[in-house]
This record gives C-alpha cells, structure tokens and sequence, in this order.
C-alpha cells in the first residue's frame, strides 16, 4: 500500500492526527479534495491566507476561530485574553462542538504560537480541556521545505521564550501528541530523473558541486523570453511582477478589454483569486487559474496562452499552434461554516461569490503566489531577495530543468534549508511500520466511537453549567426551576455511573483477538434496552420544562442550554438504536449523519408564557399578558418594565378595580399607573362584568399580613433586587437613595449589576443619544486606555457606570 492510500485509511478511519508532506507535485492538494469528497466525519478546511483558503475549498483560521492578529502567549494570561477577545458566538460554538475533523492547509505558514491559539479555542468551546484540540482530529498538510511563517523581531523576541522555532511543529500541542508523519514520495509533476535528483538536494540543503553546475548552466541574465513561447517570470514581489506585466500589456498595440467581477455577498476583498478589474488585448499572455471542469481537461491551473480574439464577452485563448479554448467566467465561493442544529452537521454555506474570467496576465507571477502551480517554461528573476524555501518553490514549479531560465544566480547560501525541518523530517516512518500503526489505530478508534456513545460526561457539564447559572440568578427565575434543573443533573448522573460500567465491558470485548462480533452485538442490544428508555423519560421532562423568567437574556441562555442538552440525548439515543445491528465505523457515521432531531421546542421567558397553573382566573392572565406584549413589542420594551410576571399574577387573583388599588401591586408605582394602569384596569373591569366578578384585594392584604408574619429574615443579595423594583415602581435613582438612605453611587452600582444580566437595558437608564455619543467617543480607545478617563469629563459617573455594564454584555 502507497503513503497516500495509507494516509487516506488513517483519515477515514482512525483518529490519529496526521501530518501529509511531500515534495512539489506530489498529489497533497488532489488528497484534500478526494478527503472531502468521501469523510463522513463533520469536517472544515483552513489555511493561513485568503488565497490559500480558497484554493483549499475552505476559510482562513483567523475567520473560523475568530482569532485576533495578535501573538498568542501560552500562558495563562494569555489563553483567557484569547476568549476574551474571540467574542465566539452561539452559532459558531455549535461548530466547534460538532467538528470531528479540521484539516489545516500550508501549515508551512502557520506559526506554532497561532497552532497553540487553535488548540486553546477548541479544548475551551469543547469542554475538553484535557485533550489536544479538544478531542478533533486535525490533518495537518504542507512541505515544511516551501514557504516559513511570517513573524516580525520584536513578536519573536517575546515568542521565543516559549517556543524553539516558529515551526508549527514547535508548537506544545504537537510536543504533548505528535502526528503520525506521512510523507508523499512519488512525484508527479517532474519525470526527469537528474532533476528531481537537484530538488531534492535543494530542498534538503545538500546540492552538490554537479547539480550545481546544472543550475549554472541555466543562468541567462539577459534572456528576453520570444514572444511565441509561454515563458512565465517568477519574481520576488508584487511590484515587480505587476510592473512587467503593465509594461508588457502596453506593448501591445491595439484595443483593451476590461471585464469587471461580478462579486455576491461578503468577499474580502484580500481573497480576490485574480483581478476585480481584468484589462486584457488581443496578444496578451495569459495564465488560467483553475482546472477545468469538463472533460476531457482542455486546461489546468497555472496552463499559460495568448489571446487569439474577444468577441463581445467570449474570450480565447491560443495554447500552441492549433488548440484554442474558448473561456468563459469562472466562479469562486467563499465558504462558512454553519451547524444545523436539527441533524447536528456542519455544513458549508456559500458567504460571496467572485465570478470572472480564469485569467491574469502571465508575463510575471510572484514565486509566493506560484505556490501549487505548475509551469512549463519559467523565468526566475530572484535578485538577492530569496526567502527561506523561495528557491525550492521557484525551481519546483517547472516540469523540467531545460524549461528554466536564471536572472540571477543561485549560490549555495541562499539555498539553506533550516536544520530544525531537516531534524523534524527524519521523524517520518516506513510504510511497514505505518501499515502496523494504521491497523491499531483503526481498531482502538472503532472503540473510542462506540465509548463516546455511552460517555455523558459532555451532558452532564452542560447540565452542570445550567444548574450554576440558576442558582446565580435565582431571583429571576420562579421557584420550580431551581428544583427541576437540580433534578435532570441528578437523573443525568445516575445515566453515566452505569455508562461508565459499560464503558468497561466493551474494553474487555476490545481487548480480545479477535473481537467477538455477535458477543459486542448482543451487548450493544442490551444496553439499548437498559439506556432508551432513560432518555426517553429524560426527553419527556426536557419537554415540560416548567422555568419561567422576566429577563430575556436568562431566558435566552436557559433556552440554547436546554436545547443542547437535549439534542446531545437525542442523538445518543438514536446511535442506541442503529449501533446494536451494525457497530462498525462506517454505520456509526452513517447512522450520525442520517440523524434527525426531533421537533422541540423550549421558552423560559415569561412574554411566551399563557398561563399559570395556580391562578383563580388563568383566562384573565392571559388576556393582561396579551396586553402587556402589546404595550412591549412596539416599543421594543423589557416585559417587566411594564408589567413582571408577578405583576400580572398578582392582578389575574386579586382583581384591582381602579388605580388606588392598583397601587398596592407588585411593580406599580405612581410612574407605571399613570402610564400604563388604565389599559390594564380595562380588561380587569371587562373581565370582572362578563363573569360577576369584584375587587379580591382585601384577599392581598390578608395574605400580605400572613407573610410578614411569616418572614423571619432578609433574604440574601436582596438589597439590590429591592433597589430594582424600585426603580421599576417609577422612582429616580435619587428618590430610592434618599428613601434607602443610600449614596447615589451604590443605587447605581446595584442597577448596573442588573444591566449587566440583561434585566434592565443602559438606554433604560442612559438616553439613545448620550449612549451613541459615548460609543463614537470610545471608538478610539487604544488598548490599555482608561475608559473612564476618556468620559469623565461629559458624563456623570451613574452614566459611566450603565455604559461599562452595557459593554460587558456585548
């Protein structure tokens, strides 16, 4: 078996991380593509540059992992200023935690502190802070020996106390597990014998005198390539290249051309596959920068030509004496990933579409931008300006040594080759004792697939998470919440004590040679039977979730973690179900990918709520939370601004006839009544004349008697509720400190804590106006930059303070 078959089986069927090298020309990039043709796993493609991304069929890192361009520093600083600033939405979250397989591209360019930042995200958003990158596979695929990392002196200067080199394979996650390293060997770019001999010493550092003298040889620095054959200049920067071009082009006598992009949606501009504004003539040379489509291929990408004619919006190109190709526009997508929360996969979602003519100009190309070309005839214009792997890359896009030609002479010194690469590249192993790796490691992922099914320890975190959220904000949510979600942790586990039990029968099954197929099968039955029946029960209380709350932020996130939790249930139990017929590999993906979730639905903020189930007159709670929402949605108002939960209750029971009466219910203060009461005391009197009803306050106050009696102590945290439901009665800030015998600043301090938790908005407190000017004035704040310092001289401090909070909920 071949290295790219070997890699392939460990890709498909294996958990190992892998990284795929090889010389130029090798098959690296038609690997990636058939991987993503035939990976049940729920996969993404990254790579470290627009261009590079595109090329891959994928997105840059930075976008997928909504990393800063910043160093990242390994430290523990370091690692919580990364989730500070990712700002990772729920969206995105779900990606990460359904990812299985991320395959990195030109990890050649990726630097191992930004490797490290990956690591970091993926064990943080996945809850596996333990494993490397989270428990994802990853691939990484490149020539360590063609472009290195960009990193300015002063970055490295503060990397370099953390890492050996910018390698990515310095990085301390790949120290903590490395890659199995699978080199590509045979090449089909080049099929000349001496000159795959001199890439391979040029790549490895050890051209001798002979192949010198053959580079030599091929040194012209004043060949003008003839116009009737596609040579290609390869040079060091854009300018250059962009000059020989402009210059060749007005050569050119005659009428120019100009085909403008046709570009869909977001597509960064520093992604742009070739030129938004093409201007070509008739006799320019041209390169094509895709494969074509049909079949048989009339052109690939880097195949150079001259146009022959352009006839309204028809191009051709003339490749040789007789073969003309009719080109038409091209289209390029820049991919983003998405969850599905319904079937759990990630999918790729188009974001832009570039659409033009497959063409540049070809006199000059950058040797950076060559990468993954390939060229028959090139000129290689380098001056003294060769990066590390520059010269690898120039010489390797050629298909022959005889198709090149030097500007500029190569001496021996530019040619050096990093020895760390050199002592990272004698890591690679034989196909033997990769073939022997590949097996094992097949067998043990078929095990680790089959003990993730049965391994609730993801739920129970989430379930953890959502217990520690209610319990801080208790005082939002009604009473029954606290004990539900206690329960459904408590039940959660029960399920993984007898997980974990089975967990270790099925590594006793494991640990026989060979496995006992219909034994494994007759135990995944039985625990189907044992566990189905656990989650259905599980499935029904996530259904009748009895959590109610004012604040639509805690609503929100009680919503995405009971959704969450439920969909990780359901998935488990319908792996249960398939597994016990079949528990090989390919039928677990088969069985996840055809996962369906089924239809629920869950909302804990009160506005959603109809009724309540100890009302005497549920029929008139809903109409006053009917009006309530009316009142709201308009104006884009928090319910419990106008009326809270409580609010209504209190009304549906006791009836209040006018606004005296009014006035002694919860979250009425003069402000609200003057406001709102005559709206609410219109369906209350409607109500009480349809079915003979009159004022129950008298029931109010009885009951109001009853628990001050009752009340034995001020619970906990409360002062800052009590200043809340003041302020939400209609009193000022300065009424509640005067009535409090409180200072100013600590009203504020308790307002915009409830800021904060979403249960007030700073416009609440801030006018629209003052809140906008403070955002332009903050818009230059520099890192490290004090905010108060930049608004204390036009807000007052109870003003800063709602900004602040808001900032922090952004």
């Amino acid at each position: 078996m071949d290295n790219n078959q070997i890699a392939f089986d460990f890709a498909l069927h294996t958990n190992r991380n892998l990284f795929i090298t090889g010389k130029a020309g090798t098959g690296k990039t038609t690997f990636l593509h058939r991987l993503k043709e035939a990976s049940g796993k729920q996969m993404a493609v990254v790579a470290p540059t627009g261009v590079a991304a595109i090329n891959a069929g994928g997105t840059t890192i930075h976008s997928f992992f909504q990393l800063p361009l910043s160093p990242f520093f390994p430290t523990p600083e370091g690692k919580k200023d990364l989730i500070a600033k990712a700002r990772m939405r729920s969206q995105r979250r779900r990606i990460l935690q359904e990812l299985e397989l991320l395959v990195i591209d030109e990890i050649s360019m990726v630097r191992a502190d930004l490797l490290d930042a990956i690591d970091h995200t993926l064990r943080y958003y996945r809850y596996r802070p333990n494993e490397p990158f989270g428990g994802v596979q990853v691939i990484f695929i490149g020539d360590m020996f063609q472009l290195s990392p960009v990193v300015k002196d002063d970055e490295w200067e503060l990397l370099s106390q953390f890492y050996p080199s910018p390698y990515f394979f310095h990085s301390l996650v790949i120290a903590q597990r490395p890659p199995v390293y699978i080199e590509f060997e045979k090449i089909y770019r080049q099929t000349n014998a001496d000159f795959i001999r001199i890439l391979n010493e040029v790549r490895n550092d050890s051209l001798c005198a002979e192949s010198l003298q053959a580079l030599e040889r091929r040194y012209d620095p004043s060949f003008v390539p003839p116009e009737e054959d596609n040579y290609i200049t390869l040079t060091t920067h854009n300018y250059k290249a962009d000059l020989i071009n402009s210059e060749e082009l007005a050569k050119i006598k005659g009428k120019t051309y100009i085909f403008d992009a046709e570009i869909e949606g977001a597509y960064p501009e520093k992604s742009f596959p070739t030129e938004q504004r093409l201007e070509l003539k008739i006799g320019a040379k041209v390169m094509f920068l895709k494969n074509d489509t049909e079949m048989p291929r009339r052109f690939f990408n880097g195949k150079i030509g001259v146009v022959d004619t352009i006839d309204d919006d028809r191009i051709t190109v003339r490749c040789g004496e007789d073969e003309l190709i009719d080109v038409e526009p091209a289209v390029w997508e820049d991919i983003r990933y998405t969850a599905d929360p319904s079937t759990k996969q990630i999918e790729e979602k188009v974001a832009g579409r570039f659409k033009q003519y497959p063409l540049r100009l070809a006199w000059a190309i950058t040797i950076h931008k060559s990468q993954g070309l390939t060229f028959d005839k090139a000129v290689i214009d380098a001056g003294q300006a060769f990066a590390p792997g520059q010269v690898y890359v120039a010489l390797s896009r050629c298909r022959s040594l005889e198709g090149v030609v030097l500007l500029s002479k190569i001496h021996p010194e530019s040619i050096h080759t990093n020895r760390r690469i050199v002592e990272y590249g004698n890591l690679k192993q034989s196909g033997g004792l990769l073939e022997k790796q590949l097996d094992e490691s097949r067998k043990n992922y078929r095990l680790d697939l089959l003990l993730s099914v049965f391994d609730f320890s993801f739920v129970l975190s989430l379930s953890d998470r959502l217990v520690t959220k209610i319990r801080e904000a208790q005082k939002s949510f009604n009473e029954e919440t606290g004990t539900y979600v206690e329960s459904l942790r408590k039940e959660l586990g029960e399920i993984q004590a007898v997980a974990v039990k089975f967990q270790t029968q099925l590594r006793f099954i494991f640990r026989q040679e060979p496995v006992d197929e219909a034994y494994l099968l007759a135990r995944l039955e039985a625990s189907e039977a044992f566990f189905s029946p656990k989650l259905r029960h599980l499935e029904d209380a996530l259904r009748h979730s009895p959590a109610v709350t004012d604040s639509r932020a805690h609503a929100e996130e009680y919503n995405e973690a009971v959704q969450d939790i439920f969909s990780e249930l359901m998935l488990k139990k319908h792996l249960l179900a398939r597994l016990k017929e079949d528990a090989s590999i390919d039928a677990y993906f088969d069985a996840k990918n055809r996962f369906k979730l089924p239809d629920f639905k869950v909302n804990a903020y009160a506005a959603a709520k109809t009724t309540k189930s100890d009302l005497s007159f549920p029929e008139l709670y809903y109409l006053l939370a009917e009006e309530r929402n009316k009142i709201c949605e308009p104006l884009d108002l928090p319910i419990y601004m106008v009326a809270a939960s409580k609010t209504l209750y209190e009304m549906a029971e006791y009836l209040p006839q006018n606004e005296d009466e009014l006035l002694q219910i919860s979250g009425f203060g003069p402000a609200k009544v003057e406001k709102y009461g005559s709206a609410f005391l219109s369906v209350i009197g409607q109500y009480c004349e349809k079915h003979h009803l009159e004022s129950r306050m008298a029931k109010k106050e009885s009951s109001s008697k009853k628990k001050k009696t009752e009340k034995t102590k001020k619970p906990k945290g409360g002062s800052g509720r009590i200043t809340l439901e003041m302020y939400l009665s209609g009193r000022t800030i300065q009424e509640i400190a005067t009535e409090r015998k409180l200072a100013v600043s600590t009203v504020g301090t308790h307002l915009a804590k409830f800021v904060e938790t979403g249960e007030l908005r700073a416009s609440d407190l801030v006018p629209e106006e003052r809140l906008k000017l403070a955002e332009k004035r903050l818009a230059s704040l520099r890192p490290g930059d004090s905010l108060y310092h930049a608004l204390k001289d036009d807000f007052s401090t109870i003003e800063i303070m709602m900004i602040v909070a808001s900032r922090k909920t952004n």
